[in-house]
């Protein structure tokens, strides 16, 4: 592997229990070899212009990653009888009733909304099939941002899921903020932040230590900065540290370590299980990796802010759909990922993905943007 100054980045496959886990390091362009006899092997990677090393005590901004750990926790719930997927948002949240779709804008750039015929139920939001979509991918919301008629989903509060959607709950696919309508309702259940949820209920049983939305002071020299890139230059980018939230994201905001979110993972290969507890059923970890309705295909994401990502088209030669937590590949991709492999990534360009074919698990984490090249 070879490192960069200006940026860490690190990645990890294991074989959950069954093996060795296994650590490998690479340029700007590739996420490096694997070792092929389950060895560990360990790179120190750049992190920052001060080229301090990347190790298992380096702190990352894991941005949309945390939709997985949302999606496990609603499994929990699930598992206890407390909700199914069938189960409709309004029955907790009753103002969602309200919700309007968007059909347009007339001719002096107002919204033209129309009422809503199907109900959002748990299933729509786990799968992004709910009709709520995010700016940086989605014109109306976009336009809707910049005229001030919608907060933003980066202001750190929670009035940006006053959103309308932009079709019919169940009809169609579009990534967005669904999985933060699933945190606030963790919390109207539970009756404590989703932090506190997570660090009870995932981070405590995982021996996670180093995951959490709040990060104390004396920690925050062990984040990794954040670099902007244009062309082969980069530059870092000023991304302040909550030491308290005043939102906690059930789509994105957990900081994490190399190690944490590997025991997350592993939990996937394991049926369910982490080195003290059960986690999830294994049913339910049966149904977070399977697609819930293979019909609904992923689309390309149109990039409307070019500054934080660029257009995402994973794997464009292979038809993908979404299980209730992942983004699942329906054809055996040409780089080595078997059909039926599940996955997702975070804004700053971290990745990982779960094979239960062959039992691995695989996490690569930088912090850089935009997002994609």
């Amino acid at each position: 592997g070879r490192t960069d100054d200006r940026y860490g980045r690190y990645s990890r496959g294991g074989r959950g229990d069954r093996g060795s886990w296994r650590d490998s390091g690479g340029d700007r362009s590739s996420g490096g070899d694997v070792s092929s006899d389950g060895s560990s092997c360990d790179w120190p990677l750049g992190s920052g212009v001060n080229k301090n090393p990347v190790d298992d005590n380096t702190l990352f901004r894991i941005a949309s990653m945390t939709k997985a750990i949302t999606s496990t926790c609603i499994y929990q719930l699930i598992d206890r009888d407390i909700l199914s997927l069938d189960t409709n948002l309004k029955v907790f949240f009753p103002e969602i009733s309200d919700k309007k779709v968007i059909q347009g804008f007339d001719d002096n750039g107002d919204v033209i909304l129309s009422d809503v015929s199907n109900d959002i139920n748990i299933g729509h939001l786990l799968t992004h099939t709910s009709g709520f979509a995010y700016e940086i991918w989605n014109e109306s919301i976009a336009k809707l941002v910049e005229r001030g008629d919608l907060q933003s989903a980066f202001a750190n509060n929670d009035e940006f899921l006053k959103a309308p959607l932009i079709f019919e709950p169940g009809t169609s696919w579009e990534y967005g903020i669904g999985i933060d309508w699933l945190g606030v309702l963790i919390e109207k259940i539970s009756e404590c932040s989703l932090q506190e949820y997570m660090h009870t209920n995932i981070f405590e049983p995982l021996e996670m230590a180093n995951t959490s939305y709040d990060l104390d002071k004396s920690k925050h020299s062990r984040v990794v900065k954040v670099y902007g890139r244009s062309g082969d230059e980069y530059f870092e980018m000023p991304f302040e540290v909550p030491e308290k939230s005043s939102f906690y994201s059930g789509g994105g905001n957990l900081i994490s370590s190399l190690d944490d979110y590997s025991k997350f993972l592993k939990i996937f290969l394991n049926s369910g299980k982490g080195s003290q507890e059960q986690i999830l059923s294994e049913s339910s970890i049966s149904s977070m990796l399977s697609s819930l309705n293979e019909k609904l295909v992923m689309k390309k994401m149109l990039t409307q802010v070019p500054m934080l990502s660029n257009d995402v088209d994973f794997f464009p030669t292979s038809t993908k759909s979404w299980s209730p937590g992942f983004m699942v590949n329906h054809e055996d991709i040409m780089s080595g990922r078997p059909k039926n492999s599940s996955g997702w990534a975070g804004l700053f360009n971290s990745f990982f993905w779960i094979d239960p074919k062959n039992e691995i698990a695989a996490l690569i984490l930088m912090q850089m943007l935009p997002f994609l090249k």
